[in-house]
């Protein structure tokens, strides 16, 4: 079922819920009155209800006034009551199946709710004798009907139901409230294949961070190595210049040497953050060293493959090191540096994918970079292309033992190779597949993965590669932390996880206290987010 049909007329007409539901001159001046009452949750409007409910027992509304009153009092069993005597009484009444569903939805009895809605979840068919639905009916109706399909799992359904929503009424609170659901849903669909992928996933087993008892600092040849240690990202372009124009020769054996520095004294400075906390002038000096050699390759444009064995160095420390000085810089921008160091020397690129032990970030570096080389380089795709055939053969023709098979790593590659338009790899990555080396919540099952890969894209996926002053420059004016601009998450958001009611006669939602609450699950800020952007948790749905 791709699409849902209205077989029916819509209506705007107040009037038409007020003939419908027995709303007479005198009554229609005292509903509202009514409504607020509900919506106020006083005890003492329950007798006052009850009174309107004797005097007017024709009218549906005020009996579902009183069980929303009966629920802004906490009072469930209450609810039920009316709920039941409501729909007894007024067989016809749509809010009052609602509230039946409603009630099912929230006790997860999901196989009642087509009992109450109709098996076809249509209001055509629910009311089959009827050519007109007023847009509050359509618009609950459609709502109740996509908790039924997000609690089911049947995301299709409710996405369909959700576009026809937003083609009604984009702007009402319950297309909002209904579009909360379905992410909810999402994300909990998300964390349960998450948790079950997490009893079969592969991870390679990373080494301990070598502590040793280095305190003092080594000596360099260039005195303004020292600027490193005590300038963050903010550092004057004049210091990267006058760095850039040192002798080449012993600035790069003092820039290795920082790097070497940053593993001896691993302990040094992590206790000294302990003590003091992260100074951004202080703890940047490593993040520094890489971009500055990056940037003499760029310059110089000669091979320097010493510099890539001190690189692939670090990239070889534990996880804690790696997260330590690198953080968000390591998954985010590290790829740039490895691009303008390595891209001449796949080869050792692709020998250090081979290493054991390696933490799962540090080598989807390197795909990611290759990826890059691709679609910045569209001649050397057939080398790109053989570079990835041989990684994807050395993880086929490795055993768990060898401590090389990472399948989030091997998920990551793939969806480089989505990226890149892969199709020449379709039968390699197939076998990735058969043998259960892929983390399919990052990148898809293999049908999915299939088609993915032989679809063309929709927009250029190539990264900017920029100078390191362009880079710093770009990290300080847009990313959290630097940008004071930056808000963090919105929290006013924080009512997602809250369930709602419909009230038939104002469009908007009344907070639910008998539904329970359903929280988000926890993701890592590093994991593909789940809800499919291919962009990872940090960068998507958590700052949104």
């Amino acid at each position: 079922m791709d699409k849902l049909e209205i077989g029916y007329s819509i209506t705007t007409d107040p009037e038409y819920l007020n003939k419908q539901n027995y709303i007479t001159p005198e009554l229609s001046r005292k509903i509202e009155r009514y409504h607020q009452m509900a919506l106020d949750g006083k005890e003492s409007s329950i007798k006052k209800l009850k009174n309107a409910i004797k005097k007017y027992p024709k009218n549906p509304q005020l009996k579902n006034y009183l069980s929303v009153l009966y629920q802004q009092l906490g009072k469930v069993d209450k609810i039920y009551e009316v709920n039941r005597w409501l729909i007894k009484e007024h067989p016809n009444y749509l809010f009052g199946k609602l509230n039946l569903a409603n009630e099912y939805h929230s006790k997860e009895e999901y196989d009642k709710m087509p009992d109450v809605l109709g098996p076809a979840m249509e209001l055509s068919a629910l009311y089959p004798e009827r050519d007109t639905f007023h847009i509050q009916e359509v618009l609950a109706f459609l709502n109740t009907t996509i908790l039924y399909y997000t609690g089911i799992g049947n995301i299709e359904q409710a996405e369909i139901r959700h576009e026809i929503m937003q083609g009604l009424a984009p702007n009402s609170s319950a297309t909002q409230v209904a579009m909360k659901h379905i992410r909810i849903a999402i994300m909990k669909a998300a964390h349960k294949r998450h948790t079950e992928e997490q009893k079969n996933k592969i991870s390679v087993v990373t080494k301990e961070q070598e502590i040793t008892t280095v305190y003092q600092a080594p000596r360099f040849h260039h005195q303004e190595i020292e600027w490193l240690y005590n300038n963050g990202l903010y550092i004057e372009e004049e210091k990267i210049d006058t760095l850039l124009s040192l002798p080449r020769n012993t600035l790069i054996q003092d820039l290795e040497l920082v790097l070497q520095d940053s593993i001896n004294r691993y302990r040094y400075f992590e206790q000294w953050v302990e003590q003091e906390g992260w100074v951004e002038e202080k703890m940047n000096f490593i993040l520094h060293v890489l971009y500055l050699l990056a940037e003499i390759q760029v310059i110089d444009d000669t091979d320097t493959t010493e510099s890539i064995d001190s690189i692939f160095n670090v990239l070889s420390q534990s996880k804690d090191y790696l997260e330590f000085y690198l953080g968000d810089f390591l998954t985010e921008i590290m790829w740039e540096v490895v691009y303008k160091v390595g891209a001449n020397n796949l080869e050792a690129c692709k020998q250090f994918m081979f290493k054991p032990a390696i933490y799962t970030y540090a080598r989807t570096i390197i795909t990611s970079m290759v990826e890059q080389v691709a679609l910045h380089q569209p001649d050397r795709r057939a080398e790109v292309i053989t570079w990835y055939t041989d990684v994807i053969q050395f993880f086929l023709g490795s055993n768990i033992e060898d401590n090389v098979i990472d399948s989030d790593t091997i998920a990551l590659m793939i969806c480089s190779i989505i990226n890149i338009e892969g199709k020449e790899l379709l039968s390699d990555v197939e076998k990735l597949f058969n043998k259960g080396l892929v983390s399919t919540g990052i990148c898809g099952d293999w049908d999915e993965v299939s088609k993915a890969i032989v679809k063309r894209n929709t927009y250029d996926r190539k990264s900017k590669i920029l100078t390191i002053k362009e880079r710093y420059k770009n990290v300080t004016s847009t990313w959290a932390g630097y940008n004071e601009d930056w808000a963090g998450p919105n929290e006013d958001d924080s009512d997602m996880d809250d369930e709602s009611i419909w009230d038939p006669t104002y469009e908007d939602y009344l907070e639910s206290k008998i539904m329970p609450p359903i929280s988000n699950p926890k993701i890592g800020r590093n994991e593909p987010c789940p809800c499919g952007s291919g962009k990872k948790y940090k960068k998507c749905c958590l700052n949104n």
